[in-house]
Parts: structure tokens; C-alpha cells; sequence
């Protein structure tokens, strides 16, 4: 091969990458899928309050779950958390938790923070985070 080429061929190369990183979304982080669902006891009418269950596809070690007000979280930097909890040491995989509910490995932000309820109708937003660095959010409307 001839110089010329190899300066074709590495070209080519280089602008596949620039290609790859600015139009193929080569650079996004793959980030958390949530499912949001009613209890069985909830959408029976077996419960005063029906609780709500966050899925996620695979189990995953969870550092951070925090549940806001959509409209507080369009609107401020730092919206309110109706409820917020943060990874104690290391935290086991879990594949699903209620809302409210001890989560097995976590605690409470602020030690004597209980869940606020969730208004029937209102958007929410619940955004959580694991220890890979990844982060996903959902909005959701309260039961």
C-alpha cells in the first residue's frame, strides 16, 4: 500500500468515530428502566390507600431513590422529596419496592423523614439511582 491509502483508509476511520459519537448517540449512558404498577389489594379495593410497586427488568444494587413532585422538580433546582432514600453500606440487588416500604439495604436521607402520601391525580416523578452510576427517572400519577 501506498501512502495515500493509508491516509484514506485512516481518515475513513476517524470520521466513522466522529459519526458514531455526535449522530449515533454513541456517548449516552444506557440509564434505569422503571415500571410503576398498583398493588393486587389496590386495584381490588381491598386497601384504603392503594400502594404502588416500581419494577425494574433486572435486579439492580440501588444507592438512591428519591420521589418528587413533578411540577416542584420543573420548577426548582432542589424540589422537595416526599420521599428519599440513600444506600446504608452496601445494597443487596432488589428487582422491585413499594412505595413508603423499607427498602433491604437502605434508610432514610434524614433519619426521622417519614413518606409524605401521595395525592390521587397529581404527577409525580421518582428517580432513582445504583451504584454502576447509572439513573433513571419515571413520572407516575399518585393512586
Amino acid at each position: 500500500m501506498n501512502k495515500r491509502t493509508v491516509l484514506l483508509v485512516c481518515a475513513a476511520l476517524v470520521l466513522a468515530g466522529v459519526y458514531y459519537r455526535f449522530f449515533m448517540d454513541g456517548r449516552k449512558k444506557p440509564g434505569i428502566q422503571i415500571f410503576c404498577e398498583k398493588s393486587r389489594a389496590g386495584i381490588m379495593g381491598n386497601s384504603a390507600s392503594p400502594s404502588l410497586i416500581f419494577r425494574f427488568p433486572s435486579a439492580c444494587a440501588l444507592t438512591s431513590v428519591e420521589v418528587v413532585d413533578a411540577e416542584d422538580a420543573r420548577t426548582n433546582k432542589f424540589p422537595h422529596a416526599l420521599w428519599h432514600m440513600v444506600a446504608a453500606d452496601k445494597p443487596p440487588k432488589t428487582s422491585s419496592f413499594t412505595y413508603g416500604a423499607a427498602i433491604p439495604g437502605m434508610k432514610s436521607d434524614i433519619a426521622s423523614a417519614v413518606p409524605e402520601p401521595l395525592e390521587s391525580g397529581n404527577e409525580y416523578l421518582i428517580v432513582v439511582e445504583s451504584e454502576k452510576k447509572l439513573k433513571g427517572t419515571l413520572p407516575f400519577k399518585g393512586p
